[in-house]
């Protein structure tokens, strides 16, 4: 079966739906003022959100990685990140707070986990970070990509 995802940038009169996603898993609401937000399209029905928050001049987050579970597994997550990365290359650093059994996943797109604590992390970034540990059942890890063109 093959089917066809589309990725694109949500627009002012989706905000609703995606702040509706982001209420039912427990996710910080979104603004388009603060995040490029990119919605997942399968035969035009939004299937899957995800979003890239500015922190500073440099530095942004990925996040809100949220797809609907009946689309599940067939890559529009994928996708989703793919067109974020993209989306973010005008930051030196791009942060993503991933779930621990997703570690995987954003390795691929060359995030490499925080170890060192020496290391200049905005504090939104690390007070996030600690605020999902504390509200999760899944440990969250503090991963960073990047952009060596800008480094």
């Amino acid at each position: 079966m093959d089917i066809n995802i589309t990725i694109r940038k949500a627009t002012d009169d989706e905000i609703h739906w995606v702040n509706e996603q982001y209420q039912r898993v427990g996710f910080k609401l979104s603004s388009l003022e603060s995040d490029m937000i990119a919605i997942a399209l399968i035969d035009g029905q939004k299937v899957g959100v995800g979003r890239i928050q500015k922190i500073t001049e440099f530095d942004a987050e990925l996040g809100g990685m949220y797809v609907n579970p009946d689309f599940r597994g067939v890559g529009i997550a994928k996708k989703i990140v793919t067109f974020l990365v993209e989306n973010a290359l005008q930051y030196r650093q791009l942060y993503c707070l991933p779930f621990e059994h997703l570690a995987p996943f954003y390795k691929k797109f060359g995030f490499d986990e925080v170890i060192e604590t020496g290391v200049d992390i905005p504090d939104m970034v690390l007070s996030k970070h600690h605020w999902c540990n504390e509200i999760y059942e899944h440990r969250t890890l503090l991963f960073v990509k990047s952009n060596s063109a800008l480094s």
